[in-house]
């Protein structure tokens, strides 16, 4: 994602890039702020009968977001504040900006604080996993995922029906020449950064033949493999990226020496105030519910150079991190 900031002007440029981004862009957008882009909306000028759909520059006060991970949508809805001079009638009534990858709009913070911490997430944003086609085989089935920051999206089934009867090696072979050809469709479809091959250690010397990616060895493929890579975080890139290390220390931390660790909103402030937070994590169901007290504790994190994991909520991770209070962290000292 492209971005810039205006710290004078309290302002965020930001073009997303790839459906991912909306997310981000989702957790940092808050009630009452001001955001602008082009949009395109219908105008009556004074005089006449019919309205037309005309493109223009608005900037809206935002009342409510709505956000869909897989549909890749994300609307801001609210009253229209600012408007390009020449156009009447339009200033106080409501508009619904539709932001979308490859369009660039501004968002303006309410304050300072929310402002840095915006940065501290953009500029996580920027790191963020690769998008990962998901491939687990073993000889009965193979399951296709689109993994992201979004969480796992599972794309498609392909049995090994053929398993019933004839040579072993030449169905397997063939079922194993499916399982390429799906993958080469959905590569073309999705364009992931990385293809990555799951299933028992046996498997995966047959199906690299015919699919080229990392190969990570595990117990089971198809489906429950899908399941068993993403609760075990076997990928060391999603493994870090995700924040799931920075959990296990955490609770390692807490079984042997707690003073090393702060969970609740109370304690991580206090700690982010002092500049001893190593790694925050920060649940973003908290942050859309608690914002001015969440950006606050990011800004003071982000200026104290700690690293900075968003946890989404409907991971085991996130089940963990709501019990400690949405929020927690790994401390220096």
């Amino acid at each position: 994602m492209r971005y810039e900031v205006d710290k004078r002007r309290r302002i965020v440029r930001v073009t997303p890039e790839r459906d991912e981004d909306l997310y981000f862009l989702y957790l940092l957008i808050d009630v009452g702020d001001v955001v602008r882009g082009w949009t395109v909306r219908e105008y009556k000028p004074d005089g006449t009968k019919e309205g037309e759909r005309v493109k223009m520059f608005l900037g809206i006060k935002v009342e409510a977001l709505e956000y869909h991970k897989f549909r890749g949508s994300l609307r801001v809805r609210g009253p229209v504040v600012e408007v390009e001079e020449g156009i009447e009638g339009v200033k106080g009534r409501r508009h619904t900006f539709d932001i979308v990858a490859g369009r660039e709009v501004e968002i303006e913070k309410g304050d300072e604080e929310a402002l840095e911490a915006a940065e501290g997430v953009l500029e996580m944003a920027k790191g963020i996993l690769p998008r990962i086609l998901l491939v687990s085989v073993d000889d009965e089935e193979a399951a296709f995922a689109y993994v992201t920051a979004l969480g796992v999206e599972v794309l498609y089934f392909l049995r090994n029906d053929a398993r019933r009867g004839g040579e072993e090696g030449s169905l397997l072979d063939e079922f194993l020449a499916a399982v390429g050809k799906a993958t080469e469709n959905l590569r073309r479809r999705y364009n992931p950064d990385k293809v990555v091959l799951a299933g028992p250690h046996i498997i995966l010397e047959h199906v690299a033949r015919y699919v080229h990616g990392d190969r990570i060895p595990q117990s089971s493929g198809g489906l429950a493999g899908v399941y068993e890579f993403v609760r075990r975080g076997l990928y060391d890139a999603f493994k870090a990226e995700i924040g799931f290390s920075a959990y296990e220390k955490l609770l390692q931390l807490l079984a042997t020496n707690s003073e090393r660790v702060a969970t609740g909103p109370k304690d991580v402030e206090e700690a982010a105030s002092a500049g001893r937070i190593d790694a925050l994590l920060v649940l973003d169901s908290f942050i859309k519910e608690n914002p001015r007290e969440v950006w606050a504790i990011i800004s003071r994190a982000y200026k104290s150079r700690s690293k900075i994991f968003i946890i989404r909520e409907d991971t085991e991770i996130g089940v963990g991190l709501r019990a400690m209070g949405g929020v927690a962290a790994i401390l220096r000292w």
